[in-house]
């Protein structure tokens, strides 16, 4: 399965990891199977592991179309939650730093933020 998730007590969160090939239909079906699992708790933060992803790979469309597909679970998970993204990638830190600038500019009020390794998500979700 390209999308995959665990909880944690310590502190308490879920972790999405992804690997390729990834599609939107992929993220989609992974995020449904999180909002509908038993540990599922509202405004959980999460920490999406995306080390493994190559995202110049992944289509411009498929980056647009990725809100839109999610936005039917905003109800069930709230919106007082924080998003840690996480890449290794050079490359990916940069057009991911370029996607969050550009949701906040739309007016996205997620606290969301870049990391470059899990330790550092785990100590921004901690706080």
């Amino acid at each position: 399965m390209p999308i995959s998730y665990t909880f944690s007590d310590e502190p308490k969160t879920v972790t999405f990891e992804m690997s390729i090939p990834i599609s939107v239909e992929d993220l989609v079906v992974g995020y449904e199977s999180f909002v509908r699992h038993g540990s599922f708790e509202s405004n959980i933060p999460a920490i999406w592991d995306m080390s493994l992803l190559d995202l110049k790979h992944i289509p411009i469309k498929d980056v647009r179309a990725l809100p839109l597909q999610l936005k039917q679970f905003m109800a069930d998970r709230g919106d007082d939650y924080k998003a840690a993204l996480v890449t290794t990638r050079v490359m990916d830190y940069q057009l991911l730093r370029l996607y969050l600038t550009i949701l906040r500019l739309i007016g996205s009020n997620f606290k969301m933020r870049l990391f470059q390794s899990l330790a550092e998500a785990k100590d921004w979700i901690r706080r």
